[in-house]
């Protein structure tokens, strides 16, 4: 039993070694669809910065384009892992959407047991971004892991009307239905 404890362990360590790790990157999204683009780093820890009373050591931009007006969400999530003395933790972590270098909404983590962060914004067409901070702080690799995912959501009215065209399309149906 121990054994399998230690492959797994190994597998999990290698896996994470062939992640991509970096202090700060930039990814391109390309346009935001429905279909939510999904992306795992390991970050590594960096130059320390401070905002407001918060360090942070790492900095990870999404850019996107919208096209149309959906509402954009995104999401953050840290996945603490402690494999003995290889620990894998981030701190402080931080979403913000931007319209250029205008911030419309962000969320932070607000103590030890929140691990995630999520925006939400109706967006009109445009270019926009989405930035992923925090403090990579992992006991003796001074490495975290998250999982950012950024999808359009339609916004409530679409349903509505979707909605309201299938009802007229059922009810057209269930009248020529009755004059046969």
């Amino acid at each position: 039993m121990k054994s399998v404890q230690t492959l797994l362990a190994f597998a999990l360590v290698a896996g994470m070694a062939s992640a991509t790790a970096h202090a700060d990157a930039t990814y391109n999204m390309g346009t935001l669809s429905a279909t939510p683009y999904v992306n795992t780093s390991t970050v590594t820890a960096g130059t320390v910065f401070t905002i407001g009373s918060n360090a942070y050591n790492f900095t990870d931009i999404y850019n996107f384009t919208v096209v149309g007006a959906p509402t954009a969400a995104g999401t953050g999530v840290t996945v603490d892992l402690d494999l003995g003395n290889l620990g894998f933790h981030i701190s402080n972590l931080k979403l913000d959407l931007f319209s250029g270098a205008t911030w419309v909404a962000g969320d932070l983590v607000t103590g030890s047991t929140d691990t995630s962060v999520s925006v939400s914004s109706v967006l009109s067409a445009g270019a926009y971004s989405f930035k992923v901070r925090g403090f990579a702080d992992g006991e003796l690799t001074n490495k975290g892991i998250y999982t950012f995912s950024a999808a359009a959501v339609p916004e409530a009215e679409t349903y509505a009307m979707m909605l309201a065209g299938l009802g007229l399309v059922g009810f057209m149906v269930s009248r020529r239905r009755g004059s046969l």
